[in-house]
């Protein structure tokens, strides 16, 4: 992953192989930014709380946590769904969610991938990802945070509703709201986050 993310990003811009539940970069951000779900990745509370903690330490006063999650409830529609297939060039994709239980959902992937000689390999993967209610996380970026707006993919606040699919959480270090700061942080229909701060990303932590 950083070897791919080394090819795309300009000379000399840092990188750091470490648990996203406990690290020390020895400095402070104005924005820090954690997309695609990869908080999802870790499989215990105690390591969100830990993730909180970390972006906390490591932002400025007034500085943000933006972070988005896949919902218990997408995980568990996912989770009883069919097997999907997708076709990719001249390869295919299976994907099956399963509810392990505990919060917990592996995906079951498997890629069969076109060979020279016209056969087809089989590559398996399992990942492991897990949610929790919203109130819950809510909760917790509370006790850290001195301001927290939750967002839909949309751009909308989210107040009540569990029926979405992706939330975004967007946590102000004790300074003034994001939403009276001018600090650019967008998020639009895709999904996408532009903070227009210097940031750190915080990615999958495998």
């Amino acid at each position: 992953m950083l070897a791919v993310a080394r090819e795309k990003l300009p000379d000399g811009t840092p990188l750091y192989l470490a648990d996203m539940s406990s690290f020390n970069l020895g400095m402070t951000f104005d924005v820090i930014v954690c997309v695609y779900h990869g908080i999802n990745h870790l499989l215990d509370f105690s390591d969100w709380e830990g993730f909180f903690d970390c972006a906390y330490r490591h932002l400025n006063y007034g500085g943000l946590l933006i972070f988005d999650v896949i919902t218990m409830h997408s995980l568990e529609m996912m989770a009883s769904s069919p097997q999907t297939a997708q076709q990719f060039a001249d390869n295919y994709l299976l994907i099956r969610v399963r509810d392990s239980g505990r919060a917990i959902f592996d995906w079951d992937i498997e890629v069969f991938e076109l060979q020279p000689s016209g056969k087809y390999i089989l590559i398996p993967e399992v990942i492991r990802t897990a949610s929790f209610p919203r109130e819950m996380i809510r909760k917790a970026v509370d006790e850290r945070f001195s301001d927290v707006s939750t967002i839909a993919s949309d751009g909308s606040v989210v107040a009540n509703n569990d029926t979405l699919s992706r939330i975004w959480f967007v946590c102000t270090k004790n300074g003034t709201s994001w939403y009276d700061s001018g600090v650019g942080a967008s998020c639009s229909s895709a999904g996408q986050v532009s903070p227009s701060q210097p940031q750190l990303a915080a990615g999958d932590p495998g």
